[in-house]
Formats: C-alpha cells, structure tokens, sequence
C-alpha cells in the first residue's frame, strides 16, 4: 500500500510516498497462495478496453504479488498494465484488486529472477540451456484489497 505524508518545508508543500505493509487480511491471503503455481491476471485491453484473463507464473515477495512478461515485453497483459495499472487477480478462492508498476531497479529485478528460478524447476532447469524462462520484465502487483470466495 502506498500512503501519502505531506510535510511543510521552505513555505512550500512536499508530498512523499512512503511504502507501509499490506493490511492484514491481504497479508493472510498472499501467505496462503504464495506456494500455488499460477494466478489468473485479468488486465483492461489498451485498445479494446475489454478484459482479458491470462494464467501467469508469480511470486510473492515484500508484501506484493510478482509476475514477468516474457518476449522482451511485448505481451499483451504486460502492454495493457501500462496502460491501465488496475488489474484483478484471482488464485483459487482470493480475488485481490491490485495496481500495477514495473520495477526497473536492476538489483530488485536480479532477486525477483532468482526468487522465480528457485519456485519454478522448469525455469531452474531451462536456465542451463540459456533460456529467459524466469528472466522476464518483472511488474508488482500491489494488492489494494482482497475478497474470498468465488
């Protein structure tokens, strides 16, 4: 979760992000999916505008869900999130509204790619062979709130 802390500096007004940790239920709900295998992500076209649902590898790590576009970014949910960062995410009986932002920061991407080589095998073993399979573009998906049942 983001929060906002405005503090008075100079006359003039400073606005700064701070990150705060997920509420309570949200962190319940991540620990009991963070060992499934996928989570179906349903992104708003960017150019239909309609919704679209894909099964995606993840994580969870800091709070947040993480997944990766493979194809150097050029899938359709990586392109739409860009576009519309408000996303939903189901994972058996939880439906979390999240909000999208691509991490850029090389050190933080490095521990997402070992994080997802560690759960996936299939990506562990393809990394010998010099696959990108768990060396996508990384993307956190910040849960706003969550629902269970379906």
């Amino acid at each position: 979760m983001r929060v906002l802390v405005t503090a008075l500096l100079l006359g003039g007004l400073i606005v700064v992000a701070a990150d705060e940790p997920p509420l309570p239920e949200v962190a319940t709900a991540l620990a009991r999916i963070k060992d499934r295998s996928t989570i179906e992500l349903t992104t708003t076209g960017r150019k239909s505008g309609k919704q679209h649902t894909r099964p995606v590898w993840f994580v969870v790590t800091d709070g947040k869900i993480v997944v990766q576009a493979g194809k150097d970014g050029k899938t359709d949910w990586y392109r739409n999130l860009g576009k519309t960062p408000a996303a939903v995410v189901r994972q058996g009986e939880y439906t979390f509204r999240v909000r999208a932002r691509r991490v850029e920061d090389p050190a933080r991407v490095e521990a997402i790619h070992k994080l997802v080589v560690e759960k996936y095998t299939t990506a562990w073993l393809l990394s010998f062979f010099g696959s990108s399979i768990g060396r996508g573009r990384p993307v956190d998906l910040e849960p706003m709130s969550v629902n269970v049942g379906r």
